[in-house]
């Protein structure tokens, strides 16, 4: 309910004509919570423990930066009189904002408030594919509980189309259609064949600029009939989404239904929190993939913005004072893609595949965007728009091709390689610092124990007790080895008695018999024993007196 509106708000009838036209309005609020003991005026409206109040500012045009930081003021300065009934700060905010705020806007008031280092920092290589996908005209989700940073990463992602975020007028719905986008500035600028290429896109924050963008192609007509964009989408609109007339959108939410929600057909969510990057419709993913030039490209973009970037809570606070790295970079940089990928798509469709003269073929610029990514663009309403509206004398002025041509796979291995090395690096520094630690520790202890133990050892009232335990130590020691040593040592075996019988065969021969054995020894003297001073002969071995007898007649 709207208690108080300074100028004061249309009537119904003419309400309804607002709504029927083509103007979309940009809604700027700050809440507040006091409770029902604390107001000093209790109105008859306010009848719970709890008050809530908004102070909201409607605009045109998406100049966050400015309103934002007079409205914090105010709204605080409102709340803090307790008294809602006192609005004349309010309309002092309205007269400062119209003295202070007003159009034409420069780009310093148009961007600021958006932080595109934090839009690259939090999606990293996702970024570029979400500038994809707002070209495809798909169905973006953005999802995250900090409001107000869910707001500012959708107008940072539209504001790395060229002038997009100054044409926002029929993007809140999918039933507007303003095709009227003044592309065609009301005074022409000649534009130097001999100045190709970046040399035209450098020329920034000049109405020049501008009317050069225009004839270019910019702004895309990414919104309009059946695409809309709304910042921050609530439960009660979800049936906007789930309509048969919408055909694509880029809305934010901290309601996880919406995520859920299979009839909302939402093609990617982006969550804000984490910085990822969900594909629910796996062939839009295939279209938003990333080429190996695509990557150098972003890779580009990111390492700048990386090694200078400090964590802070304020978005507004994280600039770069260089500019490389900077959000103008950073724009600058998206404005070349793009425009670059027009004059390649351009080039394809005015070059034969093969020159009738020379024979050659068409340089294949498209593969570098990604073929399939640029065919499906082919298909979409922002393409045909776009291929109505554009300047093609101004186009040709704009060298074909990726910004990052010619970088290859082999290429994308590398920095892919370099880059998990780093990381690894990373990740190994806090295990280098507590070895490192655990080394100096325990070397630290060890030369303590050492150092201690020497002391010791040169102290003369404790040398004799040492020397009475090393004696100690050595008697018990050799005590010990003796008697180990005997057992050690092995004993001499026994002999042992074998008794011997003889049997006497009818050849001659006597069989011994042992136990477990039975040998055959000769008869006569050969068997016999021997004498006292003779000596012995092996039972089982016959002598050459024996061989002689057993070989004679």
């Amino acid at each position: 309910m709207v208690e108080y509106a300074h100028p004061p708000l249309p009537s119904v009838a003419h309400a309804r004509r607002s709504t029927e036209s083509t103007d979309t309005k940009i809604a700027i609020e700050l809440p507040d919570e006091w409770s029902f003991m604390d107001l000093l005026n209790k109105t008859a409206d306010v009848t719970r423990t709890k008050v809530q109040k908004a102070v909201v500012v409607l605009a045109t045009q998406p100049i966050l930066g400015s309103i934002r930081s007079k409205l914090g003021l105010v709204t605080q300065a409102f709340f803090a009189q307790r008294d809602f009934t006192k609005v004349e700060i309010l309309d002092t905010l309205y007269e400062n904002l119209e003295n202070s705020v007003y159009s034409p806007y420069t780009d310093t008031i148009l961007y600021a408030g958006i932080s595109l280092r934090e839009l690259i920092f939090k999606f990293r290589h996702k970024t570029l594919q979400l500038v994809k996908l707002l070209l495809l005209g798909k169905r973006v989700l953005f999802f995250g509980q900090k409001v107000e940073r869910l707001s500012a990463y959708q107008y940072g992602l539209i504001s790395l189309f060229p002038e997009l975020l100054r044409h926002l007028e029929d993007v809140g719905s999918p039933a507007l259609a303003n095709l009227e986008l003044k592309r065609r500035a009301s005074r022409k600028v000649s534009l130097n064949s001999s100045a190709r290429s970046m040399d035209l896109l450098r020329q920034h924050n000049s109405e020049s600029h501008k009317t050069k963008m225009h004839k270019l192609g910019h702004p895309l007509r990414i919104f309009g009939e059946g695409a809309f964009f709304q910042p921050y989408i609530p439960l009660q609109q979800i049936d906007v989404i789930m309509s048969p007339e919408t055909k694509s959108f880029l809305v934010g939410t901290s309601n996880a239904i919406f995520t859920h929600h299979k009839a909302c057909n939402i093609d990617a969510v982006a969550y804000a929190d984490n910085g990822n990057l969900e594909f629910i419709n796996p062939q839009v993913a295939q279209l938003a993939t990333l080429t190996a030039a695509d990557r150098k490209f972003i890779d580009e973009i990111i390492k700048p913005v990386a090694s200078t970037w400090t964590a802070e809570d304020d978005m507004t606070m994280n600039q770069q004072i260089e500019y490389e790295g900077s959000d103008e970079d950073i724009r600058s940089r998206f404005e070349s893609y793009l425009t670059q990928l027009f004059a390649s798509v351009k080039y394809d469709q005015d070059t034969p595949a093969v020159n009738q003269e020379t024979g050659a073929r068409k340089t294949d610029y498209l593969s570098e965007y990604h073929s399939p990514f640029v065919r499906a663009w082919e298909t979409t309403p922002s393409f045909q728009i776009w291929s109505a509206s554009v300047d093609r004398d101004a186009l040709m002025m704009i060298n074909p091709g990726h910004p990052n041509h010619g970088y290859s796979a082999l290429g994308e291995m590398s920095t892919q390689l370099t880059a998990r090395l780093t990381e690894l690096g990373k990740n190994m520094t806090p295990i280098q610092s507590n070895l490192s630690r655990a080394f100096t520790t325990a070397s630290t202890t060890v030369a303590a124990s050492v150092s201690d133990a020497v002391t010791t050892m040169s102290d003369p009232a404790i040398q004799p007790n040492l020397q009475a335990a090393a004696t100690q130590i050595f008697g018990n020691l050799s005590a010990w080895y003796t008697q180990r040593r005997k057992e050690w040592l092995p004993t001499q075996a026994p002999e042992i008695a074998v008794p011997v019988q003889e049997t006497e065969t009818d050849d001659g021969y006597n069989l011994v018999d042992t136990p477990g054995d039975q040998k055959m020894t000769p008869t006569g003297d050969e068997g016999r024993t021997a004498a006292p001073g003779e000596p012995k002969q092996h039972a089982d071995v016959p002598s050459a007196a024996g061989d002689e007898h057993a070989a004679g007649p």
